[in-house]
């Protein structure tokens, strides 16, 4: 099936920038606090900067994985109520909304960013909307892997929804 596909690779992609980011956040970090005891000149400025660029790629990969494994935002108590059509109903309703308002999000984020652009970080002068556009693309992701969801189950019935538990995921 075509969204088992597509959930593979967002979900190959986004573990592989959680792993790549944490490594460079935690050496850039690592390396900084040694230069600081090490060098005279306290450490390294661009150190500074790095990891307020990194640390949205590697939070926004984490949400991305949250909601693939459906461990974003879910209330589960509401579908308590339904039998499993109403339920599967309910989900499709739900994630339907989620998808909208991720996609308005991805699409505001862009916007933002265009404004962000302008400015630049003053050491490795990187314009500031890097940020905004990880967001943006993160957005558009879970949209995707929420629309992936929302059409297993809207095919295939309630027990197609993912539902993985936080410590059954691995990266």
């Amino acid at each position: 099936m075509l969204a088992n596909g597509i959930d593979a690779l967002v979900g190959q992609f986004s573990k592989a920038v959680v792993i790549g980011s944490g490594v460079l956040l935690t050496a850039v970090m690592t390396a900084n606090v040694v230069a600081r005891y090490v060098l005279s000149s306290g450490g390294f400025r661009w150190a500074q900067e790095l990891p307020t660029l990194i640390f949205p790629f590697f939070i926004v990969a984490g949400i991305i994985l949250a909601a693939q494994g459906g461990l974003h935002m879910a209330v589960e108590w509401l579908y308590d109520r339904f039998a499993a059509r109403g339920k599967a109903m309910l989900f499709v309703f739900s994630h339907v909304c989620v998808i909208a308002s991720f996609l308005t999000l991805a699409w505001q984020a862009r916007v933002v960013a265009a404004i962000a652009g302008v400015e630049h970080s003053p050491i490795l002068g990187l314009p500031n909307s890097i940020g905004y556009y990880v967001v943006s693309v993160g957005a558009l992701l879970v949209a995707v892997v929420t629309a992936t969801a929302t059409f297993r189950v809207a095919r295939l019935g309630w027990d197609a929804r993912p539902h993985t538990s936080a410590e059954e995921l691995p990266l």
